[in-house]
């Protein structure tokens, strides 16, 4: 019986690995002799200055002297075409001599890479199409000994002897070297934060393929409104389109709504651009044109910013505050007001990309008016995985295809009668979670209550974990002030645009008359969770909707 890596074939299933890859692991194990090593998902990847790009290979199978054989498995019915074998995809084709081809020159290029040009990796391929019959050979363009399709593949199993052999011990410790560099580039390890990393990792590649399509798009002047849903790439086709801006010599403006997004995508982005909120950009042009605020007035003036904003269009635009790229995440929660104030500081000919969610409008906010925009709707969810995107279709009226084929560790549902009670169930459950692998940095409370109206405003800490938390005060240069803590809590207006491994919903407890708004909240708020979603829900209130009732 050969090794197989990952041994353990349930918790692979967990990773999602797909059930044909699972069926035909588990023939390898059980017809190879303990002369092969069998690998499953071995990912390689070649970093470029903006980009990381992906490969993955089906199989690898190592013998005992070190020798290599990638094996690719194609489901389905192929096309065998002039230039080979094709199979078609619904976003167009992809050439299965080609990927082998790649991916043996990856493989043999990152091993060199990490153990020198001392010795070369013996490669060798084979391609496994269990559903379709080769049946013009001279089309294939490949060696038939390294096809093993329909008609053969009874004998997958004796084809990868004929083809690598057993091998020998009088390598050496060569052998062992070849598994060991595939062992640590294997992408699927069954612990908590390999679920995280592949939940990253799924969702880049993913999601990375909008912002691709994205900028290939020729329009002139560029006006795009982009509709997508929650987990679709928005921030992420912001992000590059902000980059592209600045390797093309632009001066890109991108901003959001939430100042804890704006920071967070003011790290990832290329120097050279300016991001902000819209109420930060408000401030830093005033403070640039010599104006001083007293933001310690923020917590008693509720017109501060609608003031503010008053001053900005009373001045004068020099032109070093013009951008020739301008770049608007969560579009849904702008004012039309702002929108007009905005095209004072672009130029004529400005490229705008405009980022909405219809289903994420949490405020009431009535659509912008985008004269001269061309539309374009993204409606697959990369981010929420399939067990969690599953509950969020099944409880609220929202409709999205799911993208993410990783299953995550699901949903629970928790009843409570007294808000107090809250207290007590989440520190349970931060335990819980403690205990599954999750570190307090990958858990976030989040409440559909104001920051301050939770029962958890005024609480140090839940169990004996500290928590992180707004205090509802500002420095003297408008930065928000937080309570020491591990543990963060916030509202889901205020988390809205990010997302956490572990996110527990609390003061789930909607007024009747409010059920849209608060569908939304759920849904902006279900939606942040990449491995593991909690909610906890007033048993009460006949307003919640009936599944999510424990």
């Amino acid at each position: 019986m050969a090794r197989v890596f990952p041994s353990d074939l349930s918790k692979l299933a967990l990773a999602g690995a797909h059930r044909p890859e699972l069926d035909t692991l588990a023939l390898l194990r059980k017809r190879l002799s303990d002369d092969y090593t069998v690998f499953h998902g071995v990912h390689w990847s070649r970093e470029y200055e903006k980009w990381t790009h992906f490969g993955e290979v089906d199989f690898v199978v190592v013998n005992r002297s070190g020798d290599v054989l990638l094996m690719e498995q194609k489901n389905g019915a192929l096309v065998d075409g002039d230039d080979g074998l094709v199979k078609q995809y619904e976003d167009g084709d992809k050439n299965v001599n080609d990927q082998i081809r790649r991916s043996v020159d990856k493989v043999r290029q990152k091993f060199k890479w990490q153990h020198g040009s001392g010795r070369k990796l013996g490669l060798d391929y084979l391609i496994y199409c269990p559903d379709h019959r080769v049946v013009k050979l001279n089309a294939a363009a490949l060696d038939m000994s390294r096809i093993v399709d329909a008609g053969a593949r009874d004998g997958l199993a004796g084809r990868i002897q004929s083809v690598l052999g057993p091998g020998s011990d009088v390598a050496g410790d060569w052998g062992e070297t070849v598994r060991a560099f595939f062992r640590q580039t294997l992408n699927l390890v069954p612990d908590i934060h390999a679920h995280i990393d592949a939940q990253e990792s799924a969702f880049v590649r993913r999601a990375g393929g909008l912002a691709e399509l994205l900028s290939r798009l020729e329009m002139d002047p560029f006006r795009l409104r982009i509709r997508g849903t929650a987990g679709c790439g928005k921030s992420l086709v912001a992000r590059e389109a902000h980059d592209r801006a600045v390797e093309n010599g632009r001066q890109p403006l991108l901003l959001c709504f939430n100042r804890s997004l704006a920071e967070r995508l003011r790290a990832r982005v290329r120097a050279g651009g300016y991001v902000d909120t819209w109420n930060g950009f408000c401030a830093k042009f005033l403070e640039s044109q010599g104006a001083r605020l007293d933001f310690s007035a923020l917590s008693t003036n509720p017109r501060f910013w609608q003031e503010v904003q008053e001053q900005v269009m009373g001045a004068a635009i020099p032109d070093d505050w013009l951008f020739d790229t301008l770049i608007v995440d969560e579009g849904q929660d702008f004012e039309q007001e702002w929108y007009d104030i905005l095209m004072l500081f672009v130029t004529p000919n400005a490229e705008i990309l405009w980022l909405e969610d219809a289903d994420q409008n949490i405020y009431g906010q009535e659509p912008v008016t985008l004269p001269g925009f061309t539309g374009f709707r993204a409606d697959t969810n990369f981010r929420s995985p399939e067990r969690i995107a599953t509950f969020i279709r099944d409880v609220l009226p929202f409709r999205f295809e799911i993208g993410n084929d990783l299953p995550g560790l699901g949903t629970g549902v928790h009843g409570y009668d007294d808000p107090e009670e809250q207290l007590r169930i989440v520190a349970r459950l931060v335990r819980d979670l403690d205990r599954r692998g999750f570190d307090h940095h990958d858990i976030v409370v989040l409440t559909c209550r104001g920051v301050n109206n939770s029962v958890f405003s005024e609480c140090e800490k839940v169990g004996n974990v500290r928590l992180r938390r707004f205090t509802g005060d500002y420095d003297l240069f408008g930065n928000q002030l937080s309570t020491d803590g591990h543990l963060a809590f916030d509202s889901i207006y205020r988390f809205k645009g990010q997302e956490a491994p572990a996110v527990i919903l609390v003061d789930i407890d909607p007024s009747p008359d409010r059920m849209d708004r608060a569908l939304r909240l759920l849904y902006c708020g279900m939606t942040r969770a990449t491995v593991r979603l909690e909610i906890l829900v007033n048993r009460a209130n006949d307003a919640c909707p009936g599944l999510l009732r424990p």
